[in-house]
């Protein structure tokens, strides 16, 4: 399940379809489908490098821009601080996950 948000703290990133996306012009269907592509791809890396440590991503957050050809691009980085993991039913908070992984 991948779902898109807008970059808005004053309005709380509200949620916004692939439609509208199309729509107001912010990106193609192409780029979208290319999003969600990415997103469904390297979510898959993620939680099984966490499942091998024992660990089950709930959800994770990624930001996308363009290059200057109007491609798709990751850029921010992949962090703790924008997943949820869980070890066996509970939470794992950001820096315990940080230190579960590395260790």
């Amino acid at each position: 399940y991948v779902e898109a948000t807008l970059k808005d703290d004053a309005k709380g990133d509200p949620l916004i379809t692939k439609d509208a996306l199309v729509a107001i012009g912010v990106m193609t269907d192409e780029q979208y489908e290319s999003l969600k592509d990415m997103t469904q791809k390297i979510t898959k890396i993620v939680a099984d490098d966490l499942l091998e440590k024992g660990l089950v991503l709930y959800d994770i957050k990624f930001e996308y821009g363009y290059d200057a050809d109007g491609n798709v691009m990751l850029i921010d980085e992949i962090a703790s601080g924008n997943m949820r993991v869980y070890k066996d039913g509970e939470y794992v908070d950001p820096m315990t996950l940080s230190e579960l992984f590395f260790a």
